[in-house]
């Protein structure tokens, strides 16, 4: 998800057991998320694999136990109801899968012993604590290593590319990718998807915004001309995101028609639409292909090209589903250096405001039609650089929708 931004995690992640200076009032209880409420309003925070890498460290399953119950309740005490956690970041799991092998990122070995079941013990201790779950997971990446043999041998990428089905996976520059015009990798990742909704307690599959790897005719073009019927090359990919996409929904609702099934997109719908060919507009008005839509809205109120509220109305004017915004906690204390060409104001808003988070959260609830909000991400939350704008988040945080609060 998310252009991998590579925050260096700082001590209070690793230690995780150190408490945010965050001016919590002691007499405030904040109330469990509803499930299946239509009227929930959604706080969440996405917490990464490799955040999640560090939360697991060398631990035990005691410690590591321990360590994201400390987690997720300092979450919780923030104001939060929800967790977003990236269980299957590349073709390998932080759980048991019949179709992935463990990831590397879990006990340092892809396909190696699972010591303790990750995700399980992540769903006992979200819903011990208040949470609502979230399974967060990248359809179609394989690895960012384009060097296929760095696979574990009961890698399916690895096997299909070795075996007869070659066209299967995408080897290029930036990483190995799987084919989303393959019919065999849609129902990979279908059975994918539903083998978590069937064996964990979480509340909803979360799919981010990686889905073609680039626009070259070398991903699929021997699909297209065998299943294009005369459409445009760009039109076929957009049918083959969505056929996927349309599936998994259809899959695990069979499953469970109250587990939610969220897409959270870049933020602008065109390069969406024409790079990435992933049909968001469609996708935002047909409860057929997802529950909700979150498009990751990282940009200050002096965004040149895409200033924040003008973003938020766009989705807004195209979206009938639920709709959450993704919002940017990691730029906090750092130039936005795509903010604009020229324009130090906009460049230095994230430095020279240390109110920009809570603004976002204090205008989106101000919006009806608008259900919530995700934090990108985890560690941030601890960053010496977002210190402040942390705290100023956590008051807008328990401020807003107040339905959730209880003041004793």
């Amino acid at each position: 998800m998310k252009k991998v931004i590579l925050i260096i995690l700082s001590l209070s992640l690793l230690l995780c057991g150190c408490s945010i200076d965050n001016n919590i009032n002691e007499k405030t209880t904040i109330q469990p998320f509803i499930k299946n409420n239509s009227d929930e309003y959604v706080k969440s925070v996405w917490i990464t694999y490799y955040e999640l890498r560090e939360l697991i460290g060398n631990r035990n399953e005691d410690e590591f136990k321990k360590n994201i119950d400390d987690a997720f309740k300092e979450l919780y005490s923030m104001g939060f109801n929800s967790v977003t956690v990236q269980v299957r970041a590349f073709a390998d799991a932080f759980y048991k899968s019949d179709y992935y092998p463990l990831s590397k990122y879990c006990f340092g070995k892809q396909g190696g012993e699972m010591k303790y079941d990750v995700l399980k013990i992540l769903c006992e201790s979200a819903k011990e604590n208040n949470l609502r779950v979230e399974a967060w997971i990248n359809p179609y990446r394989v690895s960012f290593d384009n060097d296929i043999k760095k696979l574990s041998d009961n890698n399916i990428a690895k096997k299909w590319y070795k075996g007869n089905k070659k066209s299967n996976v995408y080897v290029c520059k930036s990483g190995i990718y799987f084919n989303p015009a393959s019919k065999d990798v849609t129902k990979l990742i279908v059975k994918g998807a539903v083998e978590i909704v069937k064996n964990y307690d979480v509340d909803s599959i979360h799919f981010d915004d990686y889905f073609y790897p680039d626009t070259t005719k070398k991903i699929d073009y021997q699909e297209y001309k065998k299943y294009g019927d005369n459409s445009s090359l760009s039109n076929f990919r957009r049918k083959c995101v969505s056929n996927m996409i349309k599936e998994v929904n259809n899959s695990i609702k069979a499953v469970n028609k109250d587990i939610e099934f969220c897409i959270s997109p870049a933020a602008n719908i065109e390069n969406d639409y024409n790079t990435l060919y992933a049909d968001v507009e469609k996708w935002a008005c047909d409860s057929a292909y997802c529950d909700s839509i979150c498009p990751q809205i990282y940009f200050g109120f002096k965004n040149v090209t895409q200033p924040f509220m003008f973003t938020v109305k766009k989705w807004l004017e195209i979206s009938k589903n639920r709709i959450y915004v993704g919002l940017p906690l990691y730029k906090c204390g750092r130039k936005d250096k795509y903010a604009a060409l020229n324009d130090s104001e906009a460049i230095n808003e994230f430095i020279n405001n240390d109110k920009i988070i809570a603004r976002q959260i204090n205008y989106l609830a101000k919006i009806e039609n608008i259900k919530g909000f995700y934090v990108f991400s985890y560690s941030s939350l601890f960053d010496e650089k977002c210190k402040k704008e942390v705290e100023n988040m956590i008051k807008s945080i328990q401020s807003t929708h107040p339905n959730q609060l209880n003041n004793l």
